[in-house]
């Protein structure tokens, strides 16, 4: 078995881990939601007048448990999202460039001590055990915090559970309460007649308004004819 290989395989296997465990938080998430709408859905649909105490009661404390599972899984999903907001450290290579780097720094110990060394040490060996030793760290210190972020994502999927199975029986004790209460009756009320209507109610519309003037009709084949002005009304005269 080659080991370099094995290593770098690894490598990226821990990347494609850490992606997934990213976005493995959409369906808790989603289902938080689903979760927060029926506790208000029930809370605000309770009627918790006239109610038999022991039954309220139950409904309140079923109802305050699913809260605080809720709460308990919204803390394990920022812990294996970010680690409450804290972020975590993943290792990578140093850069783009970094095997040609390690070229550079190695060439002049190994010009220096490649008697030494034996003929069966090569440079490329040389470099490549540096590339190892650094997927190395990155694969250990990769997996730790997967294997984190996995634990605190199995611990927020116990606390859906249990705050569905909370939910669930809330769900019960407000159908006895549905059950048990007469809803008020809808009452419905319909106009038999707009019209009617007492005379002394009845506002008297006003006559029509004159009808306007004729239009001139004009023909284009004769001449127009200019319109007499309008007698002017005498002015009083002056005392």
């Amino acid at each position: 078995m080659d080991k370099f290989e094995f290593i770098k395989e690894w490598f990226y296997k821990e990347e494609e881990r850490k992606d997934s465990l990213n976005n493995s938080l959409n369906i808790p998430i989603g289902i938080l939601t689903a979760i927060l709408a029926g506790i208000y859905f029930l809370t605000s649909k309770y009627n918790y007048k006239n109610e038999n105490i022991y039954l309220k009661y139950s409904f309140i404390v079923a109802i305050i448990v699913a809260l605080v599972f809720w709460l308990f899984c919204i803390y394990y999903l920022v812990k294996s999202y970010n680690d409450f907001y804290k972020g975590y450290k993943y290792n990578g290579f140093p850069s783009a460039n970094f095997i040609d780097v390690e070229y550079e720094n190695m060439k002049s110990y190994y010009d220096k001590y490649k008697k030494e060394l034996g003929k069966e040490v090569t440079l490329d060996s040389l470099v490549k055990n540096n590339v190892e030793n650094i997927l190395i760290k990155c694969v250990e210190n990769n997996t730790f915090n997967n294997d984190k972020k996995s634990a605190y994502l199995h611990n927020s999927k116990i606390q859906i559970l249990n705050c569905v199975l909370a939910l669930f029986l809330s769900s019960i004790l407000y159908s006895v309460n549905y059950i048990n209460h007469e809803k008020e009756e809808i009452q419905k009320v319909y106009i038999t007649n707009k019209n009617i209507m007492s005379d002394e109610h009845k506002i008297q519309q006003p006559p029509p308004p004159p009808k306007p003037q004729e239009p001139r009709v004009i023909k284009e084949s004769e001449q127009p004819t200019r319109q007499a002005p309008p007698p002017q009304k005498p002015t009083p005269s002056k005392q």
